[in-house]
C-alpha cells in the first residue's frame, strides 16, 4: 500500500473515533439522589435529595438524566419512583441520558387484608 493511502486511512479512522453518535437503549437501576449514589445507598436515601435524581446502575455507576417540566420525566414521576428499581429508555448524548420512557420495576409493599378465623 502506498504511504499516501495509509495516511488517508489513518485520518479517516481518527475522524470516525471523534464522531461518537448518541447511544440509544435501556438502562436498569435505582432512582436515587446523587449523594446516595456516591455511597451506593438505595433503601435509606433521604427525600431531601429527590431534587438531584440519578440512575444508580447495578455496576455502581451513576447515570445523570434530563428531567423536569416539559420533559418526558417530570417531578411527579420522580416522586413515584424514588428509591425504586426502574428502567429508563432513551439516548445518551454527551454523557447525559435523555429518557423518553420510565418504567417502575419495583412496587411498594401492598397491604392485604387477612380475614383470619372469622
Amino acid at each position: 500500500m502506498p504511504p499516501l493511502s495509509r495516511t488517508r486511512l489513518a485520518v479517516a479512522g481518527a475522524s470516525l473515533l471523534l464522531a461518537v453518535p448518541a447511544q440509544a437503549g435501556e438502562w436498569v437501576g435505582w432512582l436515587v439522589g446523587e449523594p446516595c449514589a456516591v455511597s451506593l445507598q438505595v433503601a435509606d436515601c433521604p427525600l431531601r435529595h429527590v431534587d438531584q435524581p440519578v440512575l444508580l446502575l447495578e455496576s455502581g455507576e451513576k447515570l445523570a438524566f434530563v428531567w423536569g417540566e416539559g420533559k418526558a420525566i417530570n417531578a411527579t414521576a420522580i416522586d413515584k419512583s424514588y428509591a425504586k428499581k426502574v428502567r429508563l429508555s432513551g439516548e445518551i448524548k454527551d454523557g447525559v441520558l435523555a429518557p423518553v420512557k420510565l418504567d417502575v420495576l419495583e412496587t411498594s409493599g401492598e397491604k392485604k387484608f387477612f380475614k383470619g378465623c372469622l
